[in-house]
């Protein structure tokens, strides 16, 4: 195929690619079209996505399908632009993305999802998906090397939305797009909630669970924080190279991981 993009090639050339792949694997990306600071474009998790699932589906021969763009986003709802599906739409996209390629002969389906707030929904459309096609559907995670020293980095910085890493990632897959002058004096907004701010301590014994805590009061984005980025990290530490490395690990870890995929036989082949 002239493109590992489904939307980008013809009914007759992804024929014979399935004939001569027959037990290929779809990448389906999933993020959000929602707020990411003053800086970041409001694709920034759905960019992210298809950029990974293109590089993966390239060095392993499989395919993917984008079928959408917004992610379920509510939490983001007070700040312009964002657009969110509800958790019903997102699930019935997902199910219905998932028979229809089912339909074709495809057996082996994983989703990367670059939107924390489409994990839960994502997995019980995996599990429902699963169930109604017959289908391996997966969304794998990599594995931390030390997750007591994640949690604390984790707990320290509250990187999660559009700080440093974030920043990072875009400068390196889509710089055009980022307006790094909107944060040239920028200063963290974010507030916890009275008691959780006392958790949000990095040397911490019980530091992983204190960030379990912690991270379960964070609910809608503007009761959060004023400028719409999460945490302490500042997006103007980003640095393009930082976004390549991180970028390269996880594309990686999802290269080796299809790889051995393939060594294991389609459902139906069990």
């Amino acid at each position: 195929m002239k493109s590992v993009l489904l939307h980008e090639v013809t009914r007759s050339a992804f024929e014979e690619y399935l004939k001569e792949n027959p037990d290929p694997i779809a990448l389906v990306p999933i993020g959000s079209i929602e707020q990411h600071g003053p800086h970041l474009p409001l694709g920034t998790d759905s960019l992210a996505a298809l950029a990974t699932c293109t590089e993966v589906a390239k060095r392993t021969n499989s395919f993917v399908v984008q079928v959408c763009l917004p992610g379920y986003s509510p939490h983001h709802m007070a700040f312009k632009g964002t657009i969110t599906f509800s958790d019903e739409t997102l699930t019935n996209i997902l199910l219905d993305t998932f028979q229809s390629l089912r339909a074709h002969g495809v057996k082996k389906i994983l989703v990367v999802n670059s939107h924390g707030g489409n994990a839960q929904i994502m997995a019980y459309a995996i599990r429902i998906g699963k169930r109604k096609t017959g289908a391996c559907i997966v969304s794998p995670a990599a594995v931390v090397a030390d997750p007591k020293a994640a949690a604390q980095n984790a707990i320290k910085y509250l990187d999660m939305h559009s700080g440093t890493g974030e920043t990072s990632l875009a400068l390196a897959l889509f710089p055009e797009m980022v307006e790094m002058e909107r944060v040239r004096d920028w200063k963290p907004t974010t507030k916890l909630v009275p008691g959780a701010d006392d958790l949000a301590c990095p040397d911490r014994d019980d530091v992983a669970m204190a960030l379990q805590v912690v991270m379960s009061y964070i609910n809608d984005t503007h009761k959060l924080t004023s400028s719409g980025v999460y945490g302490y990290a500042p997006p103007q530490n980003a640095n393009a190279e930082l976004g390549r490395k991180r970028f390269e690990e996880r594309v990686s870890f999802l290269v080796d991981y299809v790889n051995l995929w393939k060594t294991v036989p389609s459902p139906e082949e069990v």
